[in-house]
């Protein structure tokens, strides 16, 4: 499968020899439970409900949505800031039904959205000035790959749409602020095909972004999806508790080694939960007993534990005690 030699194999450091070589930073996934607490959060929509007002009422309440969100966006970007971390992980769906069919380019097209332009690209700068990145995770119901034309419409749609979210953020053109997707789809004759014609309806800057992660069951493990993505030069995005669930005896030293190499000059943006329970290996924990584990080279761990911020900032106090002794 084209992992590295054993002869580069290197062990993950024990916790007592974190110090201040370990190079691995921290992101937060969407939701900010300390910024909850003083019920500063992201509003929702969905079309059943927003369907029952009349036609003004409703564009209404989802440009006060819009505009709402991304005034909290700002907000969770300076939680991080103070916070030290650096990656945040954008919901999906923080400007809700905006790219509904019926609704076509009415985001674009709002009189909130020069307001809210105007609050992404001060959340652009306050994060540029201070090295937070930002990333996209699109749902499972995002499938490029699918070998229906329509759901791959649908999904090169949103992940065009995220990628003029993270454009009006000014983040980098390029996996750096990537856009991270499943191919959630089983293998087929045809799947190289409709994955190729998927990624001929994204824009080139979103193409530019796009990472896909190996699942946690399944086909797509590391070992079966790294030669898949080198047909089109695109990252993977190595989630850990997934590979522990589904791989193929590797070496994990090798494992990451083999996807950091698909990102190139760009810091890697890799993902690290704990298992709930050994009954539920696949379910995340509340917390991690462990640091993300660290074989030499630099990336940017985007925590999945259920506490959130609460998850990251337990493990930043972790880190500190240990290089302190």
């Amino acid at each position: 499968m084209g992992l590295a030699s054993p002869s580069l194999n290197k062990k993950s450091k024990t916790l007592s020899t974190y110090t201040v070589d370990y190079c691995v930073t921290f992101g937060l996934c969407c939701i900010c439970l300390k910024l909850k607490e003083r019920e500063i959060r992201f509003r929702k929509a969905n079309f059943s409900n927003i369907a029952k007002l009349d036609a003004v009422s409703a564009f209404e309440k989802l440009q006060e949505i819009w505009l709402h969100n991304a005034r909290v966006l700002k907000e969770t970007a300076e939680f991080c800031v103070k916070s030290g971390f650096a990656n945040y992980r954008i919901s999906s769906d923080i400007f809700p039904l905006a790219t509904h069919p019926k609704l076509k380019n009415a985001f674009f097209e709002s009189v909130s959205f020069p307001a809210i332009k105007r609050l992404l690209k001060e959340t652009g700068l306050l994060a540029k000035n201070n090295g937070l990145g930002f990333s996209f995770h699109p749902s499972q119901f995002v499938v490029l790959a699918s070998g229906n034309p329509a759901v791959r419409t649908s999904a090169a749609s949103e992940i065009n749409f995220n990628s003029e979210i993270l454009d009006m953020l000014g983040a980098p053109v390029s996996p750096s602020a990537p856009i991270n997707v499943h191919l959630n789809t089983r293998p087929r004759n045809d799947l190289a095909r409709d994955f190729e014609n998927g990624l001929d309806l994204l824009s080139p800057n979103a193409r530019a972004r796009l990472t896909v992660e190996n699942e946690d069951r399944g086909f797509w493990n590391v070992a079966n999806l790294l030669p898949f993505l080198r047909r089109f030069d695109i990252p993977l995005t190595l989630d850990f508790l997934h590979h522990k669930c589904n791989n193929m005896g590797e070496v994990l030293s090798d494992v990451f080694d083999a996807a950091a190499k698909t990102w190139g000059g760009n810091i890697p943006v890799f993902h690290y939960s704990e298992s709930r329970s050994p009954r539920c290996p696949r379910a995340h924990s509340d917390y991690c007993k462990k640091l993300p584990p660290y074989f030499g080279a630099a990336y940017i761990c985007q925590i999945e534990a259920k506490m959130k911020d609460l998850a990251i900032l337990r493990l930043m106090r972790k880190l500190q005690k240990a290089q302190m002794q």
